[in-house]
């Protein structure tokens, strides 16, 4: 599904350059001059890339009532595949073989005949891709706010993902930065004067590690920027204690609440890299007592489901730290008798909402992480997990509630 209705999934960009004011006719005509179909956009792996509208798979017609909702732009990424199956390949490249085999007599082909079937295989199956016949066709919907000068993404397969980078800096000559943990925490700690922290800051650790145990904190390249994005499962380590022991309504920076449960499903991954991945799939997976045997054996929530209260608004979505990529977003259902349009416009605005709202925890996170009372933290959450992780009486009141 699309931004414009069903659950919502992306990956979300800061937009390099300057604010736009408002959606003016030059983008749709530079939508329109990197529209599928018109650019040269084409891949090594015979992947052709280019823009459509969103509203179908063909349609390329960009103007202002499709593309123009909100305060943004609203367009997608149409990538086609036209690449043999290997299977395929082989196939041709074994009867091919055996033919040669019959013709010589002999028992065994040389290496050079080998070769040739190999090659007679590949123009063959190169030949058919030619007219279509492995073509697929896929369109990820893409949302520019303006607003705050962000994009949003409908996917956050890697592959994808490249694509839409090179294809969106050669329309519209700006760059767009992946918004993962790291880079969140680098923006908010400039903001705030906490560079130097953030410079400093380490990977915690838990419990204590195992014997054997592989370093966490990775080697630092002279010249390479270090990445930041064990924060972000950090947060969601903070998060769950925070709303288990002190309160589901989290205090954010803007001055509301922000009001957590932990919904649905729970993924861990050993931080010592030494027993793997841990899956929960429950009701209030975290009170449940294998997802705190799994803290406390050195695992770490790296996805998360939640069920986030913002302004009064539920929102439902999964969110991975690392990275900050979000999906299976449930948005509130738009007013009764609101036509396409204006529903859509809800919807966006919604979404800014919980991304606002999800912003704020972060932040929240961050400016305990990054204060000299963070050592003290790191003690209460120590004495957490060593303690079995439990939940307060008030918070597991209103779990069940």
């Amino acid at each position: 599904m699309g931004f414009s209705s069903g659950a919502v999934t992306l990956k979300r960009f800061f937009v390099e350059g300057s604010l736009l004011d408002r959606v003016d006719e030059s983008l749709l005509e530079k939508l329109a001059g990197h529209a599928m179909g018109q650019s040269d956009e084409t891949a090594t792996d015979k992947t052709h890339c280019g823009w459509v509208t969103g509203e179908h798979i063909l349609d390329t017609h960009f103007e202002w009532s499709k593309n123009v909702v909100g305060d943004g732009l609203h367009f997608a990424l149409r990538i086609d595949t036209n690449k043999p199956p290997a299977d395929l390949v082989r196939s041709y490249q074994r009867m091919n073989e055996q033919a040669m085999l019959e013709a010589s007599g002999r028992p065994f082909l040389s290496k050079v005949e080998r070769r040739e079937a190999r090659d007679q295989a590949t123009a063959r199956a190169d030949a058919e891709a030619e007219s279509g016949t492995f073509r697929r066709m896929k369109q990820v919907p893409v949302y520019w706010d303006f607003n705050r000068n962000e994009v949003y993404l409908g996917t956050a397969a890697a592959s994808a993902v490249d694509r839409f980078l090179l294809l969106f800096r050669h329309t519209f000559d700006r760059g767009a930065v992946p918004a993962s943990a790291g880079e969140l925490a680098s923006r908010w700690a400039t903001k705030a004067g906490e560079g130097s922290a953030l410079d400093n800051a380490r990977p915690a650790c838990l419990v204590k590690p195992p014997e054997g145990a592989a370093e966490q904190d990775d080697a630092i390249i002279p010249g390479e920027p270090r990445s930041r994005d064990f924060l972000g499962t950090e947060w969601l380590t903070w998060l769950w204690y925070t709303s288990h022991v002190e309160s589901a309504d989290v205090a954010a920076s803007q001055g509301h609440p922000v009001t957590v449960l932990f919904e649905r499903c729970l993924q861990m991954e050993c931080a010592f890299k030494i027993s793997g991945t841990t899956t929960i799939n429950a009701d209030g997976p975290t009170r449940l007592p294998e997802s705190s045997v799994a803290l406390a054996s050195g695992k770490r929530p790296v996805r998360a489901g939640l069920h986030v209260a913002v302004h009064g608004d539920v929102y439902a979505l999964t969110v991975r730290g690392d990275a900050m990529n979000f999906s299976g977003i449930r948005l509130p259902d738009p007013e009764d008798g609101a036509d396409r349009r204006t529903a859509f416009e809800s919807r966006v605005e919604h979404l800014r909402n919980l991304i606002q709202g999800i912003d704020a925890l972060y932040h929240a996170f961050l400016k305990r992480r990054l204060s000299t009372k963070w050592p003290q933290t790191l003690g209460i959450l120590r004495n957490w997990v060593a303690g079995g992780a439990a939940p307060s009486k008030r918070a597991a009141e209103l779990a069940v509630s």
